[in-house]
């Protein structure tokens, strides 16, 4: 994407009312161009896609949920491409931040193994009185331990660390009626487990009140 040049129309002494004048209209263009530069400047989140046969679970286990919810109520289901594990949303980057980052993720990537993965169950996120339905993941050692990395990096590209803790989960469905009604929720006779074997990075575009990832860079962890 080509953001737009700044320009000015003047600059000088206010010592008239024209240089005034166009001293406020140049207050007006700075606004705008840091508005259009926010537009312009993608949203990115680096995170853990599951390969086919793993999604596939994913896919069932969404359709489990999908019998227990009140038709009554609307529900808006991630398509069954867009499962994936959030390890950092980083946000609004320009395009030399993630050029750096990737060459970082690059580094970390070659020092990584793959990623064992375990679904325990599903809940509402981020609480118990969320919007949102996620089958919740374990944090396990190797899972922390990616994401400790994976903030370092995102710190030295210079964005600050999360405060939070971390609460890997893979997003399933979102009520679109903020006073949901209460709804039973799939209870798990036993994990679901798999490995990720890739650090993928992804631009995130909203359109249409739906998500889009474009795959940016994908790492492989083996």
């Amino acid at each position: 994407m080509v953001i737009p040049v700044k320009t000015r129309l003047f600059e000088g002494n206010l010592n008239t009312p024209k240089a005034i004048l166009a001293y406020k209209f140049n207050k007006v263009l700075d606004i705008r161009y840091t508005l259009i530069k926010i537009i312009y400047m993608s949203r990115i989140f680096i995170g853990l896609t599951p390969d086919s046969e793993f999604n596939q679970k994913i896919i069932d286990l969404k359709i489990r949920q999908k019998e227990h919810q009140n038709k009554a109520y609307k529900i808006s289901w991630v398509p069954n491409n867009n499962h994936h594990i959030t390890v950092n949303f980083v946000g609004s980057m320009e395009p030399e931040q993630i050029d750096e980052m990737k060459e970082l993720l690059k580094g970390l990537s070659e020092s990584l193994s793959d990623v064992p993965i375990e679904i325990d169950g599903v809940s509402y996120f981020p609480n118990e009185n969320g919007q949102v339905i996620i089958a919740t993941i374990n944090l396990n050692k190797s899972l922390q331990r990616l994401y400790d990395k994976v903030e370092e990096v995102v710190a030295n590209v210079g964005f600050g660390m999360s405060l939070r803790s971390y609460k890997p989960h893979i997003t399933l469905g979102r009520f679109k009626d903020k006073n949901r009604p209460f709804s039973e929720l799939v209870v798990l006779d036993s994990p679901i487990k798999a490995f990720i074997s890739n650090l993928d990075v992804y631009e995130s575009e909203i359109g249409g009140g739906k998500a889009k990832y474009n795959l940016l860079e994908s790492y492989n962890l083996k």
